[in-house]
């Protein structure tokens, strides 16, 4: 096994060998492997998180919450998001331990009920705070009937401030009471299938502690129902853009495409140098030095691709980016195969050799004769630039980009991305296409 180890400041790392044979170890006992035992989590479970985002408030309402609370408690709030996870009806009672502070809350007129609690010592400090006190922490005991009410006043004001900044499809939330114990609330929440818990550390004044919000998968299905798909991509381009610094290290191609070619497997492997491979059309001459377009893929470019004009400026081509071009839905880039194929015709398909595709049968052939029948798109591209995830997030329509590439100097040839040739433009016939100048690999 080898081992990274820092000799200390100004060393550099070293990689260190160990002959795990040579390690003494006590008689009689054997090296065991370690086992790394991954929670399952099902598909219903993921979909369920999936709508924590939606059930997120809007920023002014979060805005109007720590406002509403900094005046009530005359110090400052805050809030953050730590977890959240999906909870069985045994879960429930391993997290929810007396003593502690539960509330229900309503979603309009549904019979649901979601649970709300606050850490005890949070509570408490809250209480005494309200009453007139430093916020210092007090025995965990239980709060008393009067404490349970200030602890209400405090969540029925925190619903208020948040209330008008929430979307206005969302079912109002109101508080229903406190409950009375665990056991109360466990069996509330079970009523309806898995429990969403949600976990915020909240940090009131010097005091800091946990809030926790458990909701049932039905009342989770009333308050978030799907939203549009401009407010998705709205709520999804907002999350990116908050968390885009996360992304400079990872890194990824930009590449300038301006023509597009078929080709079978057969003709790719044949390829050699002088070889012309004939494109249908091109959308600019870098030959000519002239002005034209291009699609512009990120890596893979599965999802759709950006659309630019090109044009030679101080004696190098830039692109322009004009628009953004989304990929049909379910369109991976790729034939389907007779399985996929037969499946959307609403034929059974079968195969008795799946488990053994490579078995031997009676009438053998060639593999390489089987070459001729992958189709390939071969694609031209003017340049390739190396460019960050996050480079690309702050990609705008109207920009332009440098594309270090000159009229005539050679173009590239790849197939699913990956460069295979590199040649010059040509006219053969009466038709363009590109003279191989060199081979990759």
């Amino acid at each position: 096994m080898s081992l990274d180890a820092d000799d200390g400041p100004g060393e550099q790392e070293r990689t260190m060998v160990v002959d795990t044979r040579q390690l003494k170890r006590p008689a009689g006992k054997t090296w065991k492997p370690h086992v790394f035992k991954l929670e399952k989590v099902s598909l219903a479970d993921t979909r369920l998180l999936e709508q924590v985002q939606w059930l997120k408030p809007k920023s002014e309402a979060t805005e109007a919450l720590g406002a509403r609370l900094k005046a009530l408690f005359d110090t400052q709030v805050g809030f953050s998001l730590e977890s959240a996870r999906v909870l069985g009806a045994g879960e429930l009672r391993r997290v929810l331990v007396e003593p502690t502070f539960l509330c229900f809350l309503v979603p309009g007129a549904h019979r649901g009920r979601a649970v709300l609690e606050v850490e005890l010592s949070l509570a408490h400090a809250a209480v005494d705070m309200l009453l007139g006190g430093a916020g210092e922490a007090v025995g965990l005991r239980p709060l008393t009937d009067i404490e349970e009410g200030v602890a209400s006043f405090v969540v029925l004001e925190a619903i208020k401030a948040l209330v008008p900044g929430m979307d206005s499809q969302q079912p109002k939330l109101r508080l229903e009471g406190v409950s009375r114990g665990v056991d109360e609330a466990v069996s509330r929440l079970s009523e309806e299938g898995p429990v969403v818990g949600i976990q915020l550390r909240t940090r009131l004044g010097s005091q800091d502690g946990m809030v926790r919000l458990f909701v049932p998968a039905g009342v989770m299905d009333v308050m978030t129902s799907a939203p549009a798909a401009e407010q998705r991509r709205a709520t999804e381009k907002a999350e990116l853009e908050a968390h885009v610094h996360r992304l400079s290290a990872v890194r990824t191609w930009l590449r300038a495409e301006i023509g597009v070619a078929e080709i079978t497997g057969r003709d790719l492997a044949s390829l050699r140098v002088k070889d012309v491979v004939l494109v249908d059309d091109f959308l600019a001459r870098p030959d000519q030095g002239s002005a034209g377009t291009a699609r512009l893929f990120l890596g893979l470019g599965r999802l759709g691709h950006l659309t630019a004009d090109v044009f030679v400026q101080n004696g190098g081509y830039q692109a322009r980016i004009t628009g953004v071009v989304q990929a049909e839905e379910g369109h991976q880039g790729s034939p389907p195969d007779a399985e996929d194929a037969a499946a959307a015709a609403g034929e059974e398909y079968t195969n008795p050799e799946r488990d053994n595709p490579l078995a031997e049968s009676d009438d053998r052939m060639d593999a390489g004769d089987l070459l001729g029948d992958i189709p390939l798109q071969i694609s031209v591209e003017l340049a390739r630039l190396p460019v960050t995830a996050e480079q690309v997030v702050g990609l705008r329509t109207g920009q332009v980009i440098e594309l270090r590439r000159g009229p005539g100097e050679p173009v590239d040839l790849s197939v699913n991305g990956k460069v295979v040739a590199r040649g010059e433009l040509v006219e053969l016939e009466g038709q363009l296409g590109v003279r191989i100048l060199s081979l990759a690999g």
